[in-house]
């Protein structure tokens, strides 16, 4: 698929950006290959970042601009101008040491724990019928609740209980996905947070119910 969407670019002659933010965590070995693996002619730009992998606050990234160096440069400078300094030394010296990879795969083997957990949880507490993903890689669960159910109405009730979700409608520019959410495992499991899963899903239960009443 990824070289079907590449040709097709190289057919119309349009540009394509490749957010690769997930990929070094990824549960199999070797890693999937990106877009710019296959790309010949420079027109995949390619980006990821140490924010999902190593810390969020780092806030470092990088782009593989290909043929759009120049302007990739232009941007970032009257965009951003300077980045930080210290942060991007401390990384540098962290995978020069060898860090990097042995806490990477550190890292996916706790993550696939955590979604295995998780998976668990939304099947044991919520509402019969509920559908979760299986990602084979990163730390976010993709969860459908039945069609007619709204999210944004869960998340409501929920903030009273001191909780909340993200709603599946807000990864949609045209307001779909109202019965889905999505839920992070990238802390690990502890029961505090299977409460919360467990808070989700009788809430969704409850307000399922009402609805039928």
């Amino acid at each position: 698929r990824k070289r079907a969407l590449l040709t097709l670019a190289q057919r119309f002659d349009v540009a394509i950006l490749e957010d690769d933010v997930y990929g070094d965590l990824a549960y199999t070995y070797p890693r999937p290959r990106t877009i710019k693996s296959f790309d010949d002619d420079g027109r995949v730009l390619l980006c990821s970042s140490f924010s999902k992998t190593l810390a969020p606050g780092l806030r470092i990234g990088w782009v593989a601009p290909g043929r759009y160096l120049e302007r990739v440069l232009h941007m970032k400078y009257i965009s951003t101008g300077c980045t930080a300094t210290q942060p991007q030394l401390a990384i540098a010296d962290f995978i020069e040491g060898g860090y990097y990879q042995p806490h990477l795969r550190r890292m996916r083997s706790q993550y696939q724990r955590s979604r295995d957990l998780m998976i668990d949880w939304v099947t044991r507490y919520f509402p019969a019928g509920t559908r979760a993903s299986r990602p084979q890689g990163g730390f976010m669960l993709w969860v459908e609740l039945p069609e007619s159910f709204d999210t944004l109405r869960l998340n409501r009730a929920l903030l009273e209980q001191g909780v909340q979700i993200a709603v599946g409608c807000i990864f949609s520019a045209s307001g779909k996905y109202r019965n889905c959410l999505r839920m992070n495992f990238a802390a690990r499991p502890s029961a505090e947070i299977e409460a919360a899963v467990r808070k989700v899903g009788e809430t969704a239960i409850r307000l399922l119910a009402e609805d039928e009443g």
